[in-house]
């Protein structure tokens, strides 16, 4: 399996990051990342031309089938890009010194993805799916600032109460139907659910949907989505938002949809689920002025439309006939919109990562001008945001537009409805991206007219994103087959639910040619530029209704005033939504006291017994000593005597210290 070079590739980048140097270090294993996201895209191809392989890697159970391939060519996409763009991104934590944490945390993470969509065992997608936790949450707190940290405490310990404990139950529950671990493969499970009572049945999806909905960012359990991407660096946010989130979409399909089974409830719940998470993370996206923070909230609204396609799937396709065929592709445009959205978000967070990179911030009020000075980022900005709002002719559109026929056709209310819904919500997705865009690139800022444009190893990782949005657009059909694939494999799916060729993509009558209207508009363009004749290089200044004491700088709409008149209007909303943020905010703050009360009994402060552990400070400003530390901390306190003073002693001196070594030993083993 190519599958094996790539793991290599990860654990030899990680090793590499043991050089002591730090540009050396995250340089060197962020090339090993991408030749390693290279092989799984070669995996993709190779699975995709030959047929599913399986077999074993270092002892864990392997099968990569055609639903494995859609995920695996996200994670090399995304992890392409993000790696090739890290090696000169990641100079901006220097100061950290710690160049082989990061290339240790980053490979790891690559590493555990690829392992969850491939492992065919319960407990090895666990395991990886722990590792996946912990090797994101280093490299979220990598700025070691007091904020980041706060933030990516808060994201791991509210990721073991809602993932990790409802996966270890719902592996307990699949280990006490099959009765051993070597045996847990997901076709073993799904045999033993074919003939378990209904309640188990309901017990072990309610432990997977907990913790897919918290992976995924689903309401409401999307409140550690905005604060742990901003926290993180912006090519890690990448990751995690492009591709980790999509892990969660795998096991909702691999270990809920083909081992349980669905049924109309469950994917009407799953539909409303997708409606109200892109409702809700949509319009908080659109009153955010930080970058990342806005990006992160869209991400939470992208899952919703993703998990709405799935949802019209799963409550459909049961149904058999013609819905199942109107299910089919739900499910067809869920994954569409997946990999469509691992692409443009990934590449709307270089974006940002390349301003914050050459300005020092991402927040929107301190930002513009930086159109003619940054003119490669923000052309690949101008694509992914068009593409991210359903713009045609960007990948973006294709997905959301199936998306609506699936819903429209379901002759449900409730899906119908859905549907009228995120395209209503898909203006205010390009409303929001007016001002993420605008507020950077629009203008002019005498602060940033010397700014340079990123280092090319960045702008390549851009335009490999921004680049395939434009690319499936305009050709969906090459992707569209190892989606057909994917969704075949689907239980009670008979045929592909598309019909494609080179120049359309469509379901039954309702055709769309990205071709032709990429002809149409080149056509329309040139028909403008010809009637309007625009005339160029001609300048003025803007007009400062006589005042000589404003900065010019300050002539503008700042990102905070773009849409105060709507965020007025429905204040009601954000209001409600504030209210149910501050409830999650105090849930997570008495886990966090909990784990520190926990922490108390199980460290010591060192020379000061008697401090009490009653914050995250406290733990992180102190010497902390942990139990197993202060069994072994003697032994290490004279191994590094011995290596500072060895250097410097003679042979006859270190001759007497080895004799009385010897001498206590033995006499320690005479009274003993």
């Amino acid at each position: 399996m190519i599958l094996e070079y790539a793991i290599g590739a990860f654990i030899l980048g990680g090793l590499i990051g043991l050089i002591r140097d730090y540009k050396a270090s995250v340089k060197a294993s962020s090339f090993m990342a991408f030749l390693g996201s290279l092989a799984l895209l070669w995996q993709v191809y190779a699975v995709y031309t030959n047929g599913p392989v399986s077999g074993n890697l270092l002892g864990i159970p392997i099968k990569i089938d055609d639903l494995s391939i859609v995920f695996l060519l996200i994670i090399g996409i995304v992890g392409a890009a993000a790696s090739l763009y890290a090696i000169s991104y990641m100079e901006l934590f220097e100061k950290t010194g710690k160049g082989w944490v990061y290339a240790v945390a980053y490979n790891t993470f690559l590493a555990s993805m690829a392992l969850v969509v491939t492992v065919d065992s319960m407990e090895y997608f666990v395991m990886s799916w722990e590792l996946m936790t912990l090797s994101s949450f280093v490299l979220v707190f990598f700025s070691e600032k007091a904020r980041d940290v706060n933030a990516s405490v808060k994201y791991y310990i509210a990721m073991h109460f809602l993932d990790t404990i409802p996966l270890f139950l719902a592996l307990g529950t699949a280990y006490s139907l099959v009765g051993s671990f070597e045996e847990l493969t997901f076709e073993n499970i799904a045999n033993a659910m074919a003939t378990a009572p209904a309640s188990t049945k309901a017990v072990f999806t309610a432990l997977l949907m907990i913790a897919f909905m918290a992976k995924s960012g689903m309401v409401p359990f999307h409140f550690w989505v905005a604060e742990t991407y901003r926290a993180a660096p912006t090519s890690v946010s990448a990751v995690m938002a492009g591709a980790m989130e999509k892990v969660a979409l795998y096991g909702l399909i691999a270990l809920i949809w083909r081992t349980v089974g669905t049924s109309y409830n469950l994917g009407l719940f799953v539909a409303i689920l997708g409606a109200v998470t892109l409702t809700v993370g949509t319009l908080y996206a659109l009153r955010e002025t930080n970058a990342k923070r806005l990006l992160a909230y869209h991400s939470i609204g992208q899952m919703g439309y993703i998990w709405l396609g799935m949802g019209i799937g799963m409550a459909l396709i049961p149904k058999g006939g013609e819905l199942a065929a109107i299910g089919a592709l739900g499910a067809f445009a869920g994954l569409f919109h997946a990999l469509n959205h691992a692409i443009f978000k990934a590449s709307l967070f270089l974006s940002a990562g390349a301003v914050e990179y050459r300005t020092g911030t991402v927040e929107l009020n301190e930002l513009g001008g930086l159109g003619k000075t940054m003119k490669f980022t923000a052309l690949a900005t101008l694509f992914a945001s068009l593409a991210i709002a359903g713009i045609p002719p960007f990948n973006g559109f294709i997905s959301k537009w199936l998306i609506y026929v699936a819903g429209y056709q379901s002759r449900n209310f409730v899906l119908a409805f859905g549907a009228v819904l995120a395209a209503f919500i898909s203006a205010a997705t390009l409303a929001s991206f007016v001002k993420f865009y605008g507020a950077q690139f629009g203008g002019e800022m005498k602060r940033y007219e010397n700014v340079k444009e990123v280092p090319a190893s960045m702008l390549i990782g851009q335009w490999i994103l921004a680049g395939l949005t434009l690319l499936i657009g305009v050709f969906p059909r090459s992707v569209t087959g190892i989606l057909n694939s994917a969704v075949i494999e689907i239980p009670n799916v008979s045929s592909a639910p598309i019909t494609d060729g080179v120049y359309k993509i469509g379901f039954g009558s309702v055709m769309f040619s990205p071709v032709l209207f990429v002809v149409l508009l080149a056509v329309l363009a040139i028909g403008l530029y010809l009637g309007f004749k625009p005339e160029f290089g001609r300048e003025a200044k803007p007009w400062d209704c006589g005042s000589t004491q404003i900065n010019e700088d300050e002539y503008r709409t700042n990102a905070e005033g773009y849409y105060n008149w709507y965020e007025e209007k429905i204040g009601s909303f954000y209001r409600l939504g504030d209210w149910f943020y501050t409830v999650g905010a105090g849930a997570i703050h008495y886990l966090v006291r909990a784990y520190l009360w926990m922490a108390s009994y199980f460290t010591k402060i060192v020379d000061t017994p008697y401090t009490k552990v009653e914050t995250l400070d406290d733990l992180r400003e102190r010497e902390i000593m942990h139990i197993d530390e202060e069994a072994f901390k003697p032994f290490i306190r004279f191994l590094r005597i011995v290596y500072d003073v060895l250097p410097g002693i003679r042979l006859g001196t270190f001759v007497v210290i080895a004799l009385v070594v010897v001498g206590a030993i033995v006499g320690i083993l005479i009274a003993l």
